[in-house]
């Protein structure tokens, strides 16, 4: 992709520079130059609800399954970490694995309240506000990884700082990605109706078309999701008219 392709060369003309401030090159040398151009990126391939449906009834037996002790561990980390991403909309990797505890906070108004989470990303640091849904996968993980509460309640606070995805003995897997692509596999649905492979950040633009779905307007996902207005009608305005079937037909 051209955005892939103009992030190794940002990368790659910096080193350059480096190399001839350190009198490394001569600072006379021509450096030939990477290739910028590339195909213009698109969003991911995304779950329908049905599909989505099918892969949260699939995990909870799944999840206890596996020949070591350790996988079956990884197996049930990655359960909640896929229905987090799937109720926050954040993205998968360096803005989710450093999530702490600490990090979590209720949101009052009037007498209903949410929940709120801290994260920072490639756009700088963000609240978001989490589905209710998501209280349920963090009271598995508080009983999973046998802390000292009884639930999310009592956990926010002491604001508990140690990182949320974590298997039993505290130890962070550094990712996830092979673990999520089995899962698909053995629930069918790694592949989406193109053909093209689903991956971790599908469940990112899978809370978007959710979202949009739903009503939520374009600016409010703008700063949940800690993107660009431009980036989310570039990627879903072309879902626009099968939101909108019923209006328009």
């Amino acid at each position: 992709m051209a955005s892939t392709k103009r992030t190794h060369s940002a990368a790659y003309n910096r080193i350059v520079e480096r190399a001839r401030n350190q009198a490394l090159i001569p600072k006379d040398l021509a450096i030939p130059l990477l290739d910028i151009q590339g195909a213009p990126g698109e969003a991911r391939p995304a779950f329908s609800e049905m599909e989505i449906a099918q892969l949260l009834a699939f995990m909870p037996n799944w999840e206890q399954t596996g020949h070591w002790g350790r996988t079956r561990s990884i197996r049930q980390l990655c359960r909640s970490y896929v229905e987090f991403l799937l109720f926050t909309g954040v993205r998968t990797g360096t803005e989710t694995m450093p999530v702490r505890w600490k990090h979590l906070q209720w949101h009052y108004i009037g007498s209903q309240k949410y929940l709120k989470i801290w994260v920072s990303g490639k756009t700088g640091p963000r609240y978001l506000i989490a589905k209710h849904a998501v209280i349920e996968t963090l009271n598995r993980l508080i009983a999973f990884q046998g802390l000292p509460f009884e639930d999310l309640a009592g956990l926010l606070e002491l604001g508990y700082n140690r990182k949320i995805f974590v298997i039993e003995d505290g130890s962070q897997p550094y990712s996830l990605n092979g673990t999520f692509e089995r899962l698909l596999r053995d629930c069918n649905l790694l592949k989406d109706v193109a053909g093209r492979n689903r991956s971790l950040y599908s469940l990112r633009h899978t809370y978007a078309t959710f979202a949009l779905a739903e009503g939520v307007d374009i600016h409010t996902l703008v700063r949940q999701m800690g993107t660009s207005t431009l980036m989310i009608e570039r990627h879903y305005s072309k879902l626009t008219p099968m939101m909108a079937a019923a209006k328009l037909a």
